[in-house]
């Protein structure tokens, strides 16, 4: 959380100083005034921020069963929508809201008691395809228009975040065994979802190209983190780094 706050405060007071020192460059650049009002609709994708991993065991048939659940990062679709309102010449307030969603899979390994033998465990391993991960984010912006002669536009944005995460996570395994139950199968994995949130940070940058005075075309480039930590069970925690790098483009209206 500290962490957090730090980055977004850091963030914004670069915004200001690039405000500031560009201040005189604006008055001579001869830029299109800003409008007062912006309306963004992008579509794209999400990287993840990092890997998710787990480990965690229980008790079983007199033993310990232990079970190892690697996440790899994969990408998922991103829709985003956002509103802007310049307050000061080229500084404005804005929000967005972004939706990312994706399926994944879940590797796992497992050590098995033996059912009627101490100390022989069966080890197992298998892929559980389908798990589900998607990401709705709130993000307040501080905005900069930077001052340009050209045709494109440039928005720099920073701001606090807030995260909700949906994460499907492997909380046993199916084993596929029979008499003399030497040897053991992965069957399967019992999964649930797990929702959270948390607040965190972005920043980023959006350049539009626009073909009328009201209508055009943008590109978004965002970085979001939070930290979120979902409750599995009692005394059981999935740490996740949400958010990633956000890429995407789509319409862009002027007021």
């Amino acid at each position: 959380m500290v962490h957090a706050r730090f980055a977004t405060i850091s963030t914004a007071a670069a915004l200001l100083v690039v405000l500031n020192g560009s201040a005189s460059a604006q008055s001579r650049a001869g830029s299109a005034k800003p409008t007062w009002f912006t309306l963004s609709v992008s579509g794209g994708v999400q990287g993840g921020a990092s890997s998710l991993s787990e480990h965690f065991s229980f008790d079983k048939d007199l033993e310990t069963e232990t079970v190892a659940v690697d996440y790899p990062t994969k990408a998922g679709a991103l829709v985003d929508v956002g509103a802007a309102v310049r307050v000061w010449k080229n500084v404005g307030l804005g929000v967005a809201v972004s939706r990312v969603t994706g399926n994944g899979a879940a590797d796992i390994d497992a050590s098995v008691p033996h059912p009627f033998q101490f100390n022989q465990p069966r080890t197992i391993a298998g892929t559980e395809s389908g798990i589900v991960h998607a990401e709705t984010g709130v993000h307040l912006q501080v905005q900069y228009l930077v001052p340009t002669s050209t045709r494109p536009q440039v928005v720099l944005s920073a701001g606090p975040s807030w995260l909700n995460v949906e994460q499907e996570a492997v909380t046993d395994v199916i084993v596929s065994q029979s008499y003399p139950y030497d040897t053991a199968a992965f069957g399967g994995a019992m999964t649930k979802i797990l929702k959270a949130s948390a607040q965190g940070f972005h920043a980023g940058f959006d350049v539009k190209w626009m073909f009328s005075r009201s209508l055009g075309v943008g590109g978004l480039v965002r970085y979001t983190r939070a930290d979120v930590d979902l409750d599995v069970a009692p005394g059981r925690t999935l740490a996740i780094k949400a958010g990633g790098v956000q890429a995407g483009g789509g319409l862009r209206v002027l007021f």
